[in-house]
């Protein structure tokens, strides 16, 4: 074992000569204007002159105010528990309707289901665990050219609440939450989907943590704040320069969102002594967006457009397109995430992703079976983007030279969740009795836990949908390649389950709503 402190292992990596293709987007490169400072000089509570983030009335409302005009929504806030806070209060806000009973006092009204992207995080799950909630869950698009989840269909989100208004159900949705971009930048069309939303009075809200830099420029993808999302969660750090934990939520213009009920449970979700540092990383941010936002995004434009221009010479690696075809749609992709495929018998993503790392320094983001994530910002430099392509370059010619028979086209074939919901309660299934099995024989048996790859920490099976045997043996085969499989036993050979077990057979006989 090591006998390092963890700031010890923070020094030897900064001054260390590896690049950070991951977040935080500052990537260690704060252009001077927190360069060489001591966190502790600026570590403070909430004294005077320096407002409470909880009840802001001097400059953090200041602040948060000139974001709002910049972001042009009804209100924004400033959150330093990630966009995971976030989360959470948008759908609990959701749950908990405020109706005026007379002129003296308010009831709330609790709503008991949400619509939900099945491909959301983690976070958003513990929303629907605590607020004890029915998950009526929407399928992403498969993108079987890359093996990846591609954006939710409009229409799915259209059949779903068709159904509960024609069953009388419609006024117990409290939302419909999808998470856009993916962590692989796939966007969905969250103007239709906010379109269906409000034709049925449903808010939608908008996981769109990896898209904080979507609107700078006009060669990213719109921003969901523009297309009509009622509530949009956003990740400062993952994709602009500002400090890890620092994320944002915006109100809408036209949202019909409760202001109160969503600042009750950022009180609760948030911690009670926020950080002034992060808050100030947030502000640092914000200001230097609102100073000038078109030359660095024009100059990382540039960037990935000779990255990508460049990368069409290789053989062996491919990058996520522009144009993303899917079965229903053709999605719009985040050029600024560089998702690499190795299409070789020898590698797979991690040891592509390891091999970049050992060999050649270059920490990515992620690892999948397929592919590696790149992630880029404004703060990477010239010489960063060199690295990368000179390392794939070795390898692509590599892979050329040495490796016979070469393989023309990979497998990318992504897995399939499960539609087979036993409890739409996710609190249901926590509840009850578990056991753990051997992964070979869980096969029909239902989910007792979260079980999912981290990153991104997507659930491959959440409490109470069936194990499939196609899940079962993804997950082996990510155990099997090094991949980060969390949720199972220590050893990682058992799955958690309910002591309940159903045959595959049942299941067939019914439909994903009459599970319900």
């Amino acid at each position: 074992m090591e006998n390092k402190t963890l700031f010890e292992k923070l020094t030897d990596y900064s001054d260390g000569d590896y690049y950070p293709f991951h977040m935080p987007g500052h990537k260690r490169n704060s252009d001077g204007s927190l360069k060489n400072i001591s966190p502790y000089d600026y570590d403070i509570t909430e004294i005077d002159g320096f407002d409470n983030l909880h009840a802001p009335a001097g400059i953090l409302r200041e602040r948060m105010e000139k974001a709002s005009d910049f972001y042009e929504s009804k209100k924004s806030y400033y959150l330093v528990n990630g966009s995971t806070c976030g989360i959470l209060a948008a759908i609990s806000a959701c749950c908990h309707i405020r109706s005026a009973s007379d002129k003296k006092r308010d009831g709330i009204t609790k709503k008991n289901k949400i619509i939900m992207a099945r491909n959301s995080h983690t976070a958003a799950y513990n929303s629907v665990l605590i607020n004890e909630l029915d998950a009526l869950y929407v399928y992403p698009d498969l993108i079987e050219e890359y093996g990846i989840n591609g954006g939710i269909p409009p229409e799915k989100i259209e059949e779903i609440l068709k159904r509960e208004k024609l069953e009388g159900n419609i006024a117990s949705i409290c939302c419909v939450f999808i998470t856009s971009p993916t962590y692989e930048g796939i966007v969905s069309d969250i103007l239709s989907i906010s379109r269906i939303c409000r034709s049925y009075n449903i808010p939608l809200v908008v996981d769109e943590a990896h898209g904080a830099h979507f609107s700078m420029h006009k060669d990213f993808p719109i921003s969901a704040l523009e297309l009509g999302a009622d509530i949009v969660i956003q990740s400062l750090h993952k994709t602009l320069p500002s400090l890890t934990q620092t994320a944002m939520l915006h109100i809408g213009k036209n949202s019909p969102a409760d202001e109160r009920e969503i600042e009750k449970y950022l009180r609760i979700f948030q911690t009670s002594s926020p950080s002034y540092v992060l808050m100030a990383s947030i502000d640092e941010c914000i200001d230097k967006l609102m100073e000038d936002t078109f030359t660095p995004f024009d100059r990382l434009k540039g960037e990935l457009t000779e990255f990508y221009s460049r990368a069409e010479k290789f053989t062996n690696i491919k990058l996520l397109e522009k144009s993303i075809i899917g079965k229903n749609s053709v999605y719009d992709f985040d050029i600024s995430k560089l998702v690499i495929f190795p299409r070789s018998n020898q590698y797979n993503g991690q040891v592509l992703y390891e091999r970049l790392l050992e060999k050649y320094h270059l920490q990515m983001e992620m690892a999948s079976l397929n592919y590696v994530i790149a992630m880029t910002s404004v703060n990477d430099t010239k010489e960063g983007f060199e690295r990368l392509f000179h390392a794939l370059d070795d390898i692509d010619r590599g892979i050329r030279l040495y490796e016979l028979p070469l393989l023309k086209e990979r497998n990318y074939k992504p897995v399939k969740l499960s539609e087979a919901v036993v409890f739409s309660k996710i609190s249901d299934a926590l509840m009850k009795e578990k056991e753990y099995i051997d992964i070979d024989k869980a096969e029909g048996r239902v989910g007792a836990e979260f079980i999912y790859i981290y990153p991104p920490g997507i659930p491959v099976i959440a409490p109470g949908e069936m194990l499939s045997g196609e899940i079962l043996r993804y997950l082996k085969e990510c155990i099997q390649k090094g991949l980060n499989v969390l949720g199972l036993s220590e050893d990682s050979k058992q799955v958690p389950v309910t002591a309940e077990s159903w045959s595959s057979l049942e299941f067939k006989k019914l439909s994903l709503y009459d599970l319900f």
